[in-house]
């Protein structure tokens, strides 16, 4: 029984040497470095750009936007209102991404992939410009429950949530404790 676990075992050790396959953790990176895998070419696919709704980000920031009861409540029915008047439309491009989502070649891209693909680039552009549409009398509608201070705190999550979904740079907040904690002055009890 032993004899026979010990040859099982060399050989799937050895199989991968005689059979010529490479023995080791990674292979020839894109660059010729060893021991980085190379990457697989992808087709190109659809990518649905982030979209960035104010409402919403209005309620996860509540304490930082400073909202009280009333506005929020209002603005909790605005958020339900937005999102069944856009579910619809989410739902579609969900689809669509999944349907064409870039996926590793293995053959060549076949000239139906393409025209595919290339259809259904509008229907994507006008899906996310009926969400944006959407979103933006929605975000009119919830605006105008704040005060200036709140708008201006809610147009700075805006500008932020912004940059993050196009990918530039983020300016680093300045050291202290988190914007969701009061502030106690020194000597104060605690």
């Amino acid at each position: 029984m032993r004899g026979a676990v010990l040859r099982i075992i060399i050989a799937a050790v050895s199989l991968p040497a005689v059979l010529g396959a490479q023995t080791r953790v990674g292979g020839m990176g894109p660059d010729g470095q060893r021991g980085k895998p190379g990457r697989l070419a992808r087709d190109m696919g659809i990518s649905i750009p982030a979209i960035v709704n104010p409402v919403n980000l209005l309620i996860e920031h509540r304490l930082e936007v400073a909202l009280n009861d009333t506005q929020f409540t209002k603005i909790i029915a605005i958020k339900r209102t937005l999102d069944s008047t856009n579910a619809p439309m989410s739902r579609k491009l969900d689809s669509i991404a999944r349907l064409y989502k870039p996926r590793p070649i293995f053959s060549v891209v076949t000239q139906e992939r393409r025209d595919s693909i290339a259809q259904a680039h509008p229907m994507v552009l006008e899906l996310v410009a009926g969400i944006r549409e959407n979103i933006s009398s929605a975000r009119d509608s919830a605006y105008s429950l704040l005060s200036a201070r709140q708008l201006s705190t809610a147009q700075g999550l805006e500008s932020v949530a912004e940059q993050a979904s196009s990918g530039a740079e983020i300016p680093k907040r300045a050291p202290g404790p988190p914007l969701t904690q009061p502030i106690k002055p020194p000597g104060s009890p605690e």
